[in-house]
């Protein structure tokens, strides 16, 4: 890789990465904590219910059940879009432009590049967190690394682009 990617990764990049991975991890943190909390709560109101044994209290359960649900599968999902938009964020805008000045836009949830009648998409999706304890760094590093070789490297076609717009048809002169 160039070694002005290593350049611009580190002075541009790198420094805001920490501050999201933080915000990444005290957000699990509370996620587990919110567990924690529901399952002290379900705990005590079970033998409150048992206690007590009114019928009233039983008819809370439906609820509980719910949130409990709701609550465990927020943990064993992965962090999520927000964050994968956050590293889009931080890492696409010097990226692009120390590939030459590329624009990016999402389009039908994929990732889109161009300059002058160029179109790049990736094969793949950019910036995919698989679990909540994949650091974010080597993921953006590695992303960023393969995106800027594809800038770098593409070609325009052999065709003009279609811009979308329609020209006039060229009149035929003998």
């Amino acid at each position: 890789m160039p070694s002005d990617f290593d350049d611009m990764f580190a002075a541009r990049i790198a420094p805001h990465l920490m501050p999201l991975e933080d915000a990444r991890r005290l957000h699990h943190v509370r996620l587990r904590r919110r567990a924690l909390a529901f399952g002290a709560l379900c705990v005590g109101w079970l033998g409150l219910a048992a206690w007590i044994g009114h019928p009233l209290l039983w008819s809370a359960a439906p609820v509980l059940a719910a949130a409990g649900l709701f609550i465990g599968l927020q943990l064993r999902s992965g962090p999520g879009l927000d964050y994968a938009e956050a590293l889009r964020t931080i890492v696409l805008p010097p990226l692009c432009e120390a590939a030459g000045g590329w624009r990016h836009e999402r389009a039908g949830g994929r990732d889109v590049f161009s300059q002058d009648g160029i179109r790049v998409e990736p094969d793949r999706p950019l910036f995919a967190l698989p679990g909540w304890s994949a650091p974010i760094p080597p993921i953006a590093r590695a992303d960023a690394g393969r995106l800027f070789t594809m800038l770098a490297s593409a070609r325009a076609p052999a065709y003009a682009a279609r811009t979308g717009k329609t020209e006039p048809e060229a009149q035929v002169t003998s």
